[in-house]
């Protein structure tokens, strides 16, 4: 399941999506990729799940490099079609919108079938972690997925290369549930963690009901993460005792930061924050692109935007999460 969260008015923005990587789905053309390559974490003695370090991580990066320079060579077009179910939603408030774009929505949903209406809900950015709720609440009511992909409607996802990874690691683990025996199984959330974010007092991001830590819990940044049926069931089912803050992205990490069964990856493919980083070929979910980038990434542009571009020095670093250090010493191991 893919969930874009965009608002009422950004009609061009989901034509965008439409047109460019939501068509990269099917049918799945990519060899699966290798099984040895897959991780699956253990537990330990203390009955937690294991996390990669840096090292690990580093090398799962270069595999995946040296992979995908084999799946571009001609040999890949003899790999059969695979079909895989997948479907997506943008969701939108309509509590309280003008009657005027109503109807273009109206009209928009009976040609593409794609908007989630979220009739309880006023669609501003305060409400942001409301909306996800909601879309949460909605989705695992009425549909049977597997695992949810959550992104922005500025996002762009290289759609066939990761739902290839996403379906080898499911069959891996699925393969190996015996595994784990009397522990249940682990449940993904996937996406770039951040775990050393201070905690916001200023601007629309001023959070006055965050008291947990002084930092925010690690979380995921809120581009585009990956979740597990098992967590949106229970942030789904759980929605009214939850504590919601006005960073979506920091509220699932926090809601989440309890479990032991939870496989957070850190994954230095996911280019999700407020702002993107040094364009690199190995990015699947890049955030903060305009219907001008997706055209250019989709016809195969990598790094359009970055021409004569003298912010490019500021771009935020690259690096591999430490989860044996503590939160503030989380990421400080670069991705040369």
């Amino acid at each position: 399941m893919i969930l874009v969260l965009s608002a009422p008015q950004y009609e061009e923005k989901r034509l965008s999506l439409r047109n460019t990587w939501l068509r990269l789905g099917q049918p799945l053309g990519l060899p699966y990729y290798p099984e040895d390559f897959i991780y699956l974490p253990t537990y330990n003695k203390r009955g937690h799940l294991e996390r990669e370090g840096p090292s690990e991580q580093a090398n799962r990066l270069r595999v995946y490099v040296d992979w995908l320079d084999s799946v571009q060579s001609p040999k890949s077009s003899d790999v059969p079609k695979r079909n895989i179910k997948i479907k997506h939603f943008f969701a939108i408030g309509t509590l309280g919108i003008h009657p005027n774009l109503r109807a273009n929505l109206d009209k928009e949903q009976a040609q593409f079938q794609d908007l989630l209406f979220l009739p309880r809900l006023v669609d501003v950015y305060a409400n942001l972690t409301e909306k996800l709720l909601h879309s949460i609440d909605a989705l695992i009511h009425h549909y049977n997925f597997t695992y949810l992909l959550k992104v922005d409607d500025d996002t762009y996802v290289k759609l066939d290369y990761l739902l290839n990874e996403l379906v080898s690691y499911d069959r891996k683990l699925i393969r190996k549930a015996r595994d784990y025996r009397g522990d249940p199984l682990p449940a993904l959330y996937w996406g770039y963690f951040n775990g050393r974010a201070n905690i916001k007092t200023k601007g629309q991001w001023s959070e006055s009901n965050y008291y947990l830590a002084q930092r925010y819990i690690t979380y995921a940044l809120g581009g585009g993460y990956v979740l597990g049926r098992m967590l949106c069931e229970f942030i789904g089912n759980n929605s009214h005792h939850l504590s919601s803050y006005v960073s979506e992205d920091i509220s699932v990490g926090t809601w989440l930061a309890a479990f032991r069964h939870v496989y957070r990856r850190h994954d230095p493919r996911f280019d999700t924050g407020y702002m993107s980083r040094k364009c690199r070929a190995h990015h699947l979910v890049l955030h903060k692109r305009n219907e001008t980038l997706m055209r250019d990434l989709y016809n195969g542009k990598l790094c359009t935007f970055e021409a004569g571009n003298e912010i490019y020095l500021k771009r935020p670093t690259e690096y591999y999460y430490d989860w044996r250090k503590t939160a503030d010493k989380c990421c400080d191991n670069l991705v040369a």
